[in-house]
């Protein structure tokens, strides 16, 4: 089927005026005005019209819509936004308030067969609330909830400030690993897709931003055997990247003197070659953190803050 024709865009500019959008400073939020950047932003998404679904987050005033429909999609939808057309469904509220597990449930039409599906999610997200909703995303995908299901195919590409896009992709030994690095990693081939200067935006932030492109691994890292199986990675991670410039073996020590019941299963874990005690936190690979976790998460012993 040939995807109907839109109608000639009017000026954004004319767009943000007449619907009164204003982009909200309380959250960072800022808007993109040239199209030839929100039709990059979805040629990375690596949209076709064989998707069953795209779900664009925060679109603020329709560019990035506009140029995911000029891509071919045949399913939008879109949260936070008012307009009309067959392809398109709209959910109004708040990104951190709203249920997102019910959110992306509703999003799939009644007819869309949910299982082996290709799935898109895209956002131009509002820095300040980036970092958040990326782990709430990320737990559902470890929990394989709404469109994360299991069999479903999903790709996500989002906006980051510079400096956080580059702490989700930071390899083993990168300056800007991260307890981020390491939960993303645990579900998603991450990459780096398209890097934007601060004068792209409306009104123009502080600071560069860039555009991470996720694809759910086939075979997760860390798998969702329990409700708390991610967060115990993120706890696990959040300890140690606590004390980013020590030792392996200090940190480790840390841990065992601030759960006690932690020392025999450190130990084992020290005796099987887990990882070398010399090495500091952001040398460690992804599959050795989840490891770990993973131990950890089977005997539900609760990981120290601090």
């Amino acid at each position: 089927m040939i995807p109907r024709k839109l109608p000639p865009l009017p000026p954004i500019r004319d767009l943000i005026r007449v619907y009164g959008l204003s982009a909200d400073q309380k959250f960072s939020q800022n808007f993109i005005l040239d199209k030839n950047v929100t039709d990059t932003i979805a040629q990375h998404a690596k949209i076709s019209v064989k998707d069953d679904l795209i779900v664009e987050v925060g679109p603020g005033p329709g560019l990035l819509t506009r140029s995911i429909l000029d891509a071919g999609a045949r399913r939008v939808v879109v949260q936070l936004s008012e307009a009309s057309d067959q392809r398109l469904k709209f959910i109004m509220g708040d990104m951190l308030e709203l249920d997102h597990a019910e959110i992306f449930k509703t999003a799939l039409w009644p007819a869309m067969d949910t299982n082996n599906s290709t799935i898109r999610l895209l956002g131009n997200l509002p820095f300040g609330v980036a970092s958040p909703l990326l782990i709430q995303w990320l737990k559902m995908m470890s929990l394989r909830q709404g469109i994360f299901h299991a069999n479903n195919k999903v790709s996500m590409t989002l906006m980051f400030q510079k400096e956080v896009a580059e702490r989700i992709v930071a390899p083993p030994n990168h300056p800007q690993r991260s307890r981020l690095s390491v939960m993303a990693q645990a579900l998603c081939d991450v990459k780096m897709a398209y890097k934007l200067s601060a004068g792209v935006f409306v009104p123009k932030p502080k600071v560069d931003a860039a555009v991470v492109h996720f694809e759910k691994k086939a075979e997760p890292l860390m798998p969702g055997t329990s409700k708390g199986s991610l967060d115990k990675l993120e706890d696990v991670a959040r300890f140690y990247f606590n004390k980013r410039r020590k030792t392996m073996g200090h940190n480790t020590n840390r841990m065992a003197k601030a759960a006690p019941e932690l020392r025999p299963i450190l130990d084992e874990w020290i005796a099987e070659g887990g990882w070398d005690m010399n090495m500091r936190t952001q040398e460690v690979s992804t599959e050795q953190f989840c490891a770990l976790a993973r131990r950890l998460d089977r005997k539900q012993i609760k990981i120290p803050l601090t």
